[in-house]
């Protein structure tokens, strides 16, 4: 668990705008004293992957006093909802700020820095949307370090850059994120028994746009009596109630995903019959996000199986 005071996330880390330059090296926070604390980025670039783009930001902090002193930092993502899993360090949600996701973060292999000591502390991250055959970039990236016995070593501004399908960063356009989700789902079958007195509902989810993202949830309305979701397929544990979200991880920009509801049968049988709406819905921090086509974001159908 990271602790702050109330005076180290200040109204400063607001509303900053400058970018570090396309090919420049690795921006270092302004120091005011020989023997004061420090830190410096890496560049971010983002690679062109089979799933959009990857890249990490590396920070560097070190300890120019002359006692030990425990640090962290405080990163805001330069493209919203870009945040990947895996991270070097140990990282907590810190809310949002322009639509963009922030992050507190300790260093690997604890906070401490004896005097004169580095430490470095990788970020990565991930965008889901289609790799291009030109250079992108997108501002808005901030870093703020901190030490626990002095408060914030400062501010410092980062890029994210996509590399083109042929290698390239020079000339960059800028990178324009959607703001809807373009999410479909649709019936990818015939509804058919289950285990555990289940009728399996088969479904094809499409994310079409790059919309940031934090998942997918499907929530069934006008359930009958005795029915409820009880698990998915694939399988990403119990749920036994109205709402599942769509498993195996984020989608990637023009995704199709087939998963299935097993939803256990009324009490009463004719109620089987009863009509049954499934709504998709696209999740970004603390609620979900407008559809560009809401016509597409819900199927029905009924439990009832066809007669022989």
């Amino acid at each position: 668990m990271l602790h702050k005071t109330g005076t180290l996330l200040t109204a400063a880390l607001l509303g900053l705008t400058a970018t570090i330059g396309g090919a420049g090296p690795a921006a270092a926070a302004p120091s005011t004293a020989a023997d004061a604390p420090t830190f410096s980025l890496s560049r971010l670039v983002l690679e062109p992957t089979e799933r959009g783009y990857r890249g990490s930001l590396r920070v560097t902090i070190t300890n120019n006093s002359d006692s030990t002193q425990g640090f962290y930092f405080r990163v805001r993502e330069a493209v919203a909802g870009s945040f990947s899993g895996g991270v070097e360090s140990r990282c907590e949600s810190d809310g949002v700020e322009e639509g963009r996701l922030v992050r507190t973060c300790a260093l690997p292999n604890g906070n401490d820095l004896a005097p004169g000591e580095s430490r470095r502390a990788t970020v990565e991250f991930q965008v889901l949307t289609t790799p291009r055959s030109y250079p992108m970039i997108a501002a808005g990236g901030l870093v703020t370090a901190y030490s626990y016995e002095t408060g914030s070593l400062g501010t410092v501004p980062f890029s994210a850059q996509f590399r083109s399908l042929d290698g390239k960063l020079t000339r960059p356009q800028t990178y324009v994120q959607d703001t809807q989700a373009d999410a479909s789902v649709e019936l990818a079958g015939p509804v058919t028994d289950g285990p555990e007195n289940t009728r399996r509902v088969p479904l094809r989810v499409r994310y079409g746009g790059d919309a940031p993202q934090l998942g997918h949830s499907l929530t069934a309305t006008q359930l009958p009596a005795g029915s409820m979701i009880l698990f998915t397929d694939p399988h990403d544990g119990p749920v036994y109630g109205p709402q599942a979200f769509v498993p195996g991880g984020l989608l990637m920009q023009g995704e199709e995903r087939d998963v299935a509801l097993f939803i256990s049968r009324p009490t009463d049988p004719a109620d089987e019959s009863a009509t049954i709406t499934v709504e998709l819905a696209t999740h970004y921090w603390m609620g979900t996000i407008s559809d560009v086509d809401p016509s597409d974001n819900t199927v029905t159908f009924n439990l009832a199986l066809p007669t022989s």
